[in-house]
C-alpha cells in the first residue's frame, strides 16, 4: 500500500516535472532566417531576369551558346555559393532542397540552349542531370542528361520564343527561396514577441 501512494504521489509531481521542461523548451522544425541566402538569391533572380530580357532583345549571334557560357558559369557559381551557405545551417533541408532544383533547372535550361535534348526528358535523362550536375561544356554529353552525345555545340541558338516561359519559371522558383527565407522571418519575430 506504501508503494501504491508513493506512485500517485510521484506520477503527478513527475508529470508536472516533463511539462515545466517542455514548456521551457521550443522544438525547432526549421532553421532560422538567413539574410544572406535571403539577399543572393535576390542577386540570382535579378541577375537571371535581366539576362532573359536582354536575350529577348538581342541579335542572332548573342543568342548562341557560346556567347552565353560565361554567364551560366556565373550563375551556377553563385548557386554553389547559396548551396553551401544553406548546408552550413541546421534544419535548413528544405532551402537545401530548393537551391538543388534552382541547379537542376540551370541545368536543363543549358541542355536546352545546347539543343542536347530531343524531346521531355527520360527518367534516366533526369538521374544523370541529379547525379553529375551541369555541363557547361561547348558539347552534349549523355552522362549529363543529353538525348546524345554531339560535339561543338557552341553555336546552337536558344529559341527566343522559349525564353519568357522560362524567366517566368525561373523567377517562380527562386520566389519561392526568398517566400520560404521571409517565412522563416516572420517565425523567428514571432518567437521574439513571445
Amino acid at each position: 500500500q506504501m508503494s501504491l501512494i508513493r506512485h500517485k504521489v510521484l506520477l503527478p509531481a513527475l508529470a508536472v516535472g516533463v511539462l515545466a521542461i517542455c514548456g521551457c523548451t521550443s522544438i525547432q522544425l526549421v532553421s532560422n532566417y538567413d539574410e544572406t541566402i535571403d539577399k543572393q538569391t535576390q542577386q540570382l533572380q535579378k541577375k537571371l531576369d535581366g539576362y532573359f530580357v536582354s536575350l529577348q532583345n538581342s541579335s542572332d549571334e548573342d543568342l548562341k551558346y557560346k556567347n552565353q557560357q560565361k554567364f551560366y558559369e556565373g550563375a551556377l557559381t553563385d548557386l554553389n555559393a547559396m548551396q553551401v551557405r544553406a548546408s552550413g545551417i541546421y534544419k535548413n533541408k528544405k532551402t537545401i532542397e530548393q537551391i538543388e532544383l534552382a541547379r537542376e533547372n540551370l541545368a536543363y535550361l543549358v541542355l536546352l540552349h545546347k539543343h542536347c535534348v530531343s524531346g521531355p526528358l527520360s527518367g534516366d535523362q533526369t538521374k544523370e542531370v541529379k547525379e553529375n550536375g551541369i555541363d557547361l561544356s561547348m558539347n552534349c554529353e549523355v552522362k549529363h542528361g543529353a538525348s546524345a552525345d554531339e560535339a561543338n555545340r557552341g553555336d546552337m541558338m536558344i529559341n527566343r520564343f522559349t525564353l519568357v516561359p522560362i524567366q517566368s519559371l525561373f523567377n517562380q522558383h527562386l520566389g519561392s527561396i526568398m517566400a520560404l527565407e521571409l517565412a522563416k522571418k516572420r517565425g523567428d519575430q514571432k518567437k521574439d514577441e513571445e
